[in-house]
């Protein structure tokens, strides 16, 4: 894909946040709390992952398919998603200290 793609995608990405925050807590009429894990952690397509890691679409399906890397990916039909937070992990997982 092209760079102005993935820029374009990782804008809109970063509204689709940026909007989520902002917006009152899903459920809170039914009880639920600023802490809760799932409040806010938006599932990504693999170009919005793309846009967000860097790794491409293709290489995020063979790691899928090869279960080299455990992205815990949500498979809907053909459909293929990540969880904001699965991704923050598996980058936090590889970071090396300075």
């Amino acid at each position: 894909m092209p760079h102005d793609k993935k820029n374009e995608m990782l804008l809109s990405l970063l509204n689709r946040i940026n909007a989520a925050v902002r917006t009152a807590l899903p459920g809170e009429e039914k009880g639920c709390c600023v802490n809760c894990p799932y409040r806010f952690d938006p599932m990504l397509s693999r170009v919005e992952a793309w846009a967000y890691t860097g790794f491409k679409p293709g290489t995020l399906a063979v790691w899928d398919c090869n279960r080299r890397y455990d992205l815990q990916p949500i498979k809907f039909g053909n459909a293929v998603r990540y969880r904001l937070s699965s991704l923050n992990r598996f980058a936090d997982e590889r970071m090396r200290p300075e």
